[in-house]
């Protein structure tokens, strides 16, 4: 595929996913049958998966995200954009795939009766995906599989610049304050969450509209 651009991210991607994976494998037979699949702010396990379930799938994602994402831009009619935000795809890539193996590793390491808050450190990768996401997020340009894919958005690359510029300040914002959630105690840090995902998901929609009317005054 001459538009698949392999890049350091992706090397620190694929090498951070083998050696979760291998950790995760080594250990396979001191497992219990059940590991963690979704953690609490406070730390409880909220859900359990069956740990084969667990390991395969976030283990193939954290090897595989970055040939996936590749994927994705090589079949997006707008593949020829991606020339213009190589670094931002880049640190996307490593961003996510920092948060699904951070997710595998707790879920083992609980597996393996280790004590510590998983919830708070998930929270907090999470916090951190947002910011380096947000960081980029402006740079990223008219495409169908990356970023805030509004009908008004992908309707209009004025409205897609207009709508990343302002969302990327809100993820960022969305990051510190999940990064502050893991100090507040359970009932603030649920609120602080909340607003955060509303910050990064509901405002960037209603922002697309109201430029989209505006540019079509």
């Amino acid at each position: 595929m001459k538009n698949f651009q392999w890049k350091w991210q992706d090397t620190v991607s694929v090498i951070l996913g083998l050696i979760t994976l291998v950790y995760a494998l080594v250990n396979y037979d001191r497992l219990p049958q059940l590991l963690p699949a979704q953690f609490g702010i406070t730390g409880e396990v909220n859900k359990y998966w069956d740990k084969g379930s667990v390991i395969s799938l976030l283990g193939a994602f954290g090897v595989l995200l970055p040939v996936l994402l590749q994927f994705t831009r090589s079949i997006d009619p707008k593949r020829e954009n991606y020339r213009k935000f190589e670094n931002a795809h880049g640190m996307i890539r490593l961003a996510i795939s920092l948060l699904l193996n951070t997710s595998l590793a707790l879920s083992v390491s609980y597996g393996l009766d280790y004590h510590f808050p998983a919830g708070k450190i998930l929270i907090a990768v999470l916090g951190l995906m947002f910011m380096v996401i947000g960081n980029y997020l402006p740079q990223v340009k008219h495409n169908y599989f990356l970023g805030i894919r509004t009908p008004w958005t992908l309707a209009s690359p004025e409205v897609w610049r207009k709508t990343h510029r302002f969302s990327g300040i809100l993820w960022a914002i969305a990051g510190v304050l999940f990064i502050l959630a893991v100090f507040m105690p359970e009932v603030l840090a649920t609120t602080f969450i909340i607003t955060g995902l509303l910050l990064s998901i509901i405002v960037p929609l209603v922002y697309s509209w109201m430029a989209s009317r505006q540019i079509s005054a």
